[in-house]
């Protein structure tokens, strides 16, 4: 049996770069937690139903959740947390970490709060509270788009996942039994898709957008790479991890500075067989011809750009967004290919020829299209999920 030192590398192996890789354990962890936050829930709505107003979610609807199995599993199958925080500032959260004044938010849920409440529902809401945070902090700290995954603002997820062990336990003790959670999908929308119908991936994406307390088009937006200095062997290493992700040996070439022979090469170690040939996916129209092409590359472009927001510069921006796309619409349903996803961000970064618009009813910001081929009016845009676009579940197009 070979060692863990001399075993054959896999691409999995080439796309473990720290923070810019959701690992499995990662996601699996963040299914465990959502299966017992919302199970808690339950308990407590059952003892207490005035708690709905705490956790956005009344049992009725829960329930709905574990009738519906193939759209819970659906549901469960992306790796973002189901709840989200109910303190949402970092100004909420100082009140505890560092004894200032209370917010407005933070006397409202006070407020909302049971005069009498049993000691067994005390004691669970103190135990998920600590078990939301232990996850809060871990992923904050092991991914660059941890904002999107926990379903919180980028400063929010900066904040917490730096505050110090000692600051957070403290912080704990003086919130006692306020429940640090709620419900992620608030929409009414959603639980008449969940209820109506199976949802399908595309569907679970586009209110996992929703419900993410940012936009794209509120997101910087660039696409610089010639001002990098990373080193031949950063270089070498993000070009793996991209071709890993299926980019083409050429674009990496191009991308990093690098032997398009090197490339190649290092394309046939990655995935055994050759890189493909022929035309790069340049049309940017693709992006708006479809429903499920417009959601798809908006969820590319909203994920690169929340990493740009974290920190990340182009090239990791471009590396954990297709980590985390593929992770989305696993099992070949992922309709944009890594090199399509590089060329709309280059697109969106140089251009007005797509833009970003929000949907008239859900307003969630989608991508636009804004040229000679079509222009599409953005106070009149109606998004695919509000338009019924997602609805079906026939594949509109393959990986191009």
């Amino acid at each position: 049996m070979q060692t863990m030192n001399n075993r054959t590398r896999t691409a999995d192996d080439y796309k473990a770069i720290p923070r810019l890789h959701l690992p499995r354990w990662v996601a699996q962890r963040i299914l465990a937690v959502n299966y017992d936050l919302v199970e808690h829930i339950k308990q407590v709505l059952i003892s207490r139903p005035t708690f709905n107003a705490i956790y956005g979610v009344e049992v009725s609807q829960i329930d709905h959740l574990v009738h519906n199995e193939a759209s819970l599993r659906t549901l469960l199958g992306a790796p973002f947390l189901m709840l989200s925080p109910s303190l949402p500032t970092v100004e909420d959260w100082r009140c505890f970490v560092d004894g200032t004044s209370t917010t407005r938010t933070v006397d409202e849920l006070r407020a909302r709060l049971p005069a009498q409440r049993e000691a067994l529902t005390t004691q669970s809401i103190q135990h998920h509270n600590r078990q939301f945070l232990d996850l809060v902090q871990a992923v904050a700290n092991m991914s660059v788009l941890s904002a999107p995954l926990l379903g919180m603002t980028p400063d929010l997820a900066l904040y917490l996942g730096g505050l110090p062990g000692y600051k957070l336990r403290a912080a704990l003790e003086r919130i006692g039994d306020l429940p640090l959670f709620r419900w992620r999908f608030v929409n009414p929308a959603f639980w008449f898709e969940f209820t109506a119908n199976e949802l399908n991936v595309e569907q679970v994406a586009h209110h996992i957008m929703a419900t993410t307390p940012f936009r794209a088009g509120e997101l910087p937006h660039t696409a610089s790479w010639t001002e990098l200095r990373l080193g031949r062997e950063t270089h070498e290493m993000y070009a793996a991890a991209l071709m890993a992700h299926g980019c083409r040996a050429s674009t990496a070439a191009t991308l990093f500075g690098l032997p398009q022979s090197k490339t190649r090469q290092m394309y046939m170690t990655i995935h055994g067989k050759r890189s493909p040939c022929g035309n790069l996916p340049n049309s940017i129209q693709w992006s708006v011809e479809r429903p499920q092409h417009r959601l798809h590359s908006t969820v590319f472009i909203w994920l690169y750009r929340a990493a740009l927001q974290m920190g990340a510069n182009s090239p990791q921006a471009l590396i954990a967004a297709a980590d985390l796309y593929t992770q989305l619409f696993p099992g070949g349903r992922a309709l944009l290919a890594t090199d399509r996803g590089y060329n709309l961000t280059r697109a969106m970064a140089a251009d007005a020829r797509l833009s970003i618009a929000p949907c008239r009813s859900c307003a969630t910001h989608y991508i636009v299209s804004n040229n000679e081929s079509k222009i599409e009016m953005q106070r009149s845009f109606y998004c695919p999920s509000c338009s019924n676009g997602l609805v079906s579940r026939a594949r509109a197009g393959g990986v191009k």
